[in-house]
């Protein structure tokens, strides 16, 4: 719910007075650069999914870090359910959305170097292609 609030790009209405369940905003997905306005329609993707990070490093971090990892703004983003499900816990050398790609790829890469995740050579490998392909 706070990250439906916070990256709404318009005010955000809630459900009730109290303020628990977002319905309805403006975001701009950055999957596909629709505008949604339905918070039904949906999903807070981890741009480094959770399952993905404790693979690569993250198993070995403390609760408090696992926490700060899994609520940081910067690894949320507001995006189509239907992407969202579609994606899962893959990274992007085996998943990629139909648009911003560059966008994409870049904040995976920086999100995996500031929390010293270790992805494999060939995703290395894989990770520059992309962003020489997408970030031109």
């Amino acid at each position: 719910m706070e990250a439906l609030a916070a990256q709404s790009t318009a005010p955000v209405r809630y459900a009730t007075d109290k303020k628990c369940r977002v319905v309805a905003g403006r975001w701009i997905s950055p999957f596909t650069g629709k505008v949604i306005h339905d918070a039904s329609a949906i999903d807070i993707d981890h741009v480094v999914p959770l399952k993905w990070a404790w693979d690569h490093g993250a198993a070995s971090w403390t609760q408090e870090k696992r926490e700060r990892f899994a609520n940081d703004q910067v690894n949320l983003w507001s995006v189509e359910l239907s992407l969202n499900r579609q994606k899962g816990a893959r990274g992007p050398d085996e998943w990629l959305p139909p648009a911003g790609q560059c966008q994409y790829v870049s904040r995976f890469v920086r999100i995996s170097k500031v929390y010293g995740l270790q992805p494999s050579e060939r995703e290395v490998h894989r990770f520059k292609g992309q962003l020489s392909n997408y970030c031109r």
